[in-house]
């Protein structure tokens, strides 16, 4: 590793905007040769989690609903945040998938894979993602939607949904895109070994 890579140094932080959903903080940065980078803002989001819930019959169950940052209906994964709520069991990351799983689909798993733990955007993001597989759904009732939150559910055959995904037909958030690819991986393995 080189020794030049540091840290930058910061030499005030405040907090510019905060509401329920985000917290918007500005630095006054110093990088390692000096260079002042004033005012450097980073979105001081909460931890978010993404399932990828596969039905019994090898179908994943996807999500369709509206993101107002693009103003359009996308395919997805059941998602959301890390709530304080969902550290009481351990494990808040995977309190949060079967909380979201259960609120978005009305499913229920008996198995929780860890997929992978990535970064949405580390340049200007505090948060992480978690992505889980969720295998053994059962309906457990209906969803329940938080308020403004509509969400259709749809099946897909997962080596389509790669195809639609490589091919442009489909586009999906990036994170969910990462989860999609891990799940593939780790049920090729899981055959590939029974």
């Amino acid at each position: 590793m080189s020794d030049e890579l540091k840290p930058w140094s910061v030499t005030a932080s405040r907090i510019t905007y905060e509401d329920r959903w985000i917290r918007l903080r500005s630095d006054d940065c110093v990088t390692a040769d000096g260079t002042v980078v004033a005012p450097f803002h980073v979105l001081d989001y909460p931890d978010w989690i993404n399932v990828v819930p596969v039905m019994p019959d090898g179908r994943v169950l996807l999500t369709r609903e509206y993101r107002h940052g693009r103003g359009e209906i996308i395919h997805g994964l059941v998602a959301g945040g890390v709530e304080r709520g969902d550290s009481k069991t351990g494990d808040a990351a995977m309190a949060a998938a079967r909380r979201e799983l259960r609120e978005e689909t009305g499913y229920e798993a008996s198995t929780f894979v860890k997929l992978l733990t990535s970064y949405p955007n580390a340049a200007s993001h505090s948060n992480a993602v978690t992505s889980w597989l969720a295998l053994g759904l059962s309906r457990a009732g209906e969803p329940r939607f938080d308020p403004g939150e509509k969400v259709e559910l749809l099946l897909a055959d997962l080596t389509a949904i790669l195809d639609d995904l490589q091919s442009g037909t489909v586009i999906m958030q990036s994170m969910h895109v990462a989860a999609l690819y891990a799940a593939e991986s780790w049920l090729r393995r899981r055959s590939s070994e029974a």
